[in-house]
């Protein structure tokens, strides 16, 4: 399982499996945010077949909150860090890559005062390239 810490009690990671969601339970992961619309990809599972591997792992808070990329915005970005903050710690959130999820945390973060480049540094650490996104981080560091 390609499972990565992105931050104090955020973990990030690509498209989980049941055996990714078991290993993340021993892992002491509590909460899931699955940020992949379902039906993104033909063999994706959906969210409900997510959540119900959670449940039989132990894992009992699992919320969906379904982004796109290009259209991620402020209010996702915030709405993220609700979900995160009102989970049980430690959270895993995932999407296809972990990119779209780590981009979420990316936005709250520099809006919030986190350096851009402080934001990408962290994602990289996690495996996940954002410079591509470092000019609209920008925008909403300074927007």
């Amino acid at each position: 399982m390609a499972i990565k810490q992105l931050a104090n009690q955020l973990y990030v990671s690509p498209q989980l499996t049941q055996a990714d969601i078991q290993e993340a339970a021993t892992l002491g992961i509590k909460s899931i945010v699955c940020n992949r619309p379902d039906g993104e990809e033909e063999s994706q599972p959906g969210f409900e077949q997510i959540k119900q591997w959670c449940d039989e792992a132990g894992i009992k808070h699992v919320v969906h909150q379904p982004v796109v990329a290009p259209a991620i915005n402020r209010q996702d970005a915030d709405r993220f860090q609700a979900l995160i903050a009102d989970a049980e710690q430690p959270v895993l959130a995932f999407c296809r890559t972990g990119t779209r999820s780590c981009l979420l945390w990316a936005y709250h973060q520099v809006a919030n005062g986190l350096p851009v480049a402080e934001a990408i540094s962290a994602a990289k650490e996690a495996g996940i390239d954002l410079t591509a996104f470092e000019a609209r981080l920008q925008e909403n560091a300074t927007g």
